[in-house]
């Protein structure tokens, strides 16, 4: 009798000390949070978004926002506005003509002001590492590349990433596809671009204003530099 109850004992402590295991883990499992979704998908993997063309008044308006006055608006140029994904990252930017308003030009050249200043006639990696400080000056004709931000594109107010190009203003623009700018067969004769180009003249030469990956710089179609490509670091359009 005696070993029968140390037994039925025995059973009893184990039970007990199951039962009291079981129920921490149960009440573990129940407040366990649920998982968590995965993360956001990048841009690059976002479907560009087909944006109305732009109206003369919306131009108008978001260039008074950037400058505030320091550029005036070329309407003599036809157009004097276009719209394309000129850096690559599938939001819709902006270039539009404009030239330097009287006694704005210090303004303008400010190393703290809210735009870069750009000369694509030197923006090429062929030229040296050292380049001078670009300056506008008073009878440039400019052109200024708004770069779009999100689905919105330029018309974001977020988008005020701003490029003032000067020595690229010559006759009629025209904004050429990526796809039709870079095709198999001319690939390897072309710098790296990573975005819609620019087509036009300067000086009576035709070419195409085009983003390198950090600025915005010109290729000579009648006298194409040699080319050497530089090393890959980032991924263009024409890598996805």
């Amino acid at each position: 009798m005696k070993i029968e109850r140390c037994g039925l004992l025995f059973l009893a402590v184990v039970w007990l000390f199951l039962s009291g295991c079981a129920k921490p883990q149960e009440a573990l499992i129940e407040e366990a949070p649920p998982p968590q979704a995965g993360p956001f998908p990048s841009r690059t993997d976002l479907p560009a978004r087909k944006l109305p063309p732009p109206q003369p008044a919306e131009v108008r308006s978001k260039v008074a926002g950037i400058f505030k006055g320091a550029v005036l608006i070329d309407e003599g140029r036809a157009p004097y506005f276009i719209a394309g994904d000129f850096n690559g990252d599938l939001s819709q930017d902006l270039i539009v003509a404009v030239k330097p308003a009287a006694g704005r030009l210090p303004e303008i050249n400010d190393e703290l002001a809210n735009w870069i200043l750009v000369d694509p006639q030197a923006a090429n990696y062929t030229q040296v590492a050292t380049r001078q400080r670009v300056r506008v000056e008073e009878r440039d004709a400019l052109l200024t590349v708004i770069h779009g931000f999100g689905s919105e594109g330029w018309r974001n107010r977020e988008a005020t990433q701003t490029y003032v190009v000067r020595n690229s203003a010559d006759g009629p623009m025209i904004s050429q596809p990526h796809s039709q700018a870079v095709t198999p067969a001319n690939k390897e004769k072309l710098p790296r671009i990573w975005g819609d180009v620019i087509a036009q003249t300067v000086s009576g030469r035709p070419g195409f204003l085009y983003f390198n990956g950090a600025r915005y710089a010109w290729f000579d179609s009648a006298n194409p530099p040699l080319l050497v490509h530089p090393r890959r670091v980032h991924q263009s359009r024409e890598d996805r």
